[in-house]
């Protein structure tokens, strides 16, 4: 009986070559496929930098321009100062009438910083055109501290001329805002000369004005805004 090693020992040798080169191949694949994913992973950006903040827009700041509108367009005859004015500061050609009062003359301007003045004159209120005038007075604040908290002077009586507490109100509290809460001070009244005078100009500013005395006894005065906050308007 012949031997069956030889071929058992054959078909081994070929079961063998078979595996062999089954496992080259899925290797030769396996490293294929992984190479690009290498390459992958090396240029995906990474956590940190997919996730950092993009820089914030800055916000625009306000301008004279935004509170008076008025400044944008050209002067008239009633930007003109009713007397002699010479503050070195102050631009000439951008003085703007505001609204018109008993208590005082008033105006806006812009110096040379771009701040947002308010001038004026304390007015006696005479109707019969022979009023004195005491002044004039500046205060210059920047633009949106004016948005926030208005402007306010001060003017001081002498024995021979008046004197004037006019604030301009900051731009969201209105008209009817401010006559409703004026209305409650006792004694007033939107007569010719109130003890608490108010007025708007075309474009919505309200300014506010009285004598020294009556600031001193208010103290200050509170004013709804359109956030639903209030202001408060300190008088002394």
């Amino acid at each position: 009986m012949k031997s069956k090693l030889p071929v058992l020992l054959g078909l081994s040798a070929v079961l063998l070559a078979t595996a062999c080169s089954a496992a080259t191949e899925t290797t030769d694949k396996s490293g294929a496929s992984a190479e690009p994913a290498s390459e992958s992973s090396q240029s995906a950006p990474s956590a940190s930098s997919s996730s950092s903040p993009s820089p914030t827009s800055s916000v625009g700041s306000v301008t004279a321009q935004d509170i008076i509108p008025t400044l944008a367009q050209a002067q008239s005859d009633e930007d003109k100062a009713p007397a002699e004015f010479n503050e070195p500061s102050i631009k000439a050609s951008s003085l703007r009438a505001l609204a018109p009062l008993s208590y005082a003359q008033e105006f806006a301007a812009v110096n040379a910083e771009d701040e947002l003045c308010l001038i004026a004159w304390a007015n006696s209120g005479d109707g019969d055109g022979t009023a004195t005038l005491n002044g004039p007075e500046v205060e210059c604040e920047d633009p949106s501290e004016v948005k926030d908290e208005g402007l306010k002077l001060s003017i001081d009586s002498t024995k021979d001329k008046p004197g004037v507490v006019l604030a301009m109100l900051p731009p969201d509290i209105t008209e009817d805002a401010a006559r409703t809460e004026l209305l409650k001070v006792p004694g007033n009244h939107e007569d010719l000369r109130p003890p608490v005078e108010f007025k708007a100009t075309d474009f919505g500013v309200v300014s506010i004005a009285m004598e020294p005395a009556t600031a001193e006894e208010l103290g200050s005065i509170s004013f709804p805004r359109k956030d639903g906050t209030k202001f408060t308007l300190d008088l002394d």
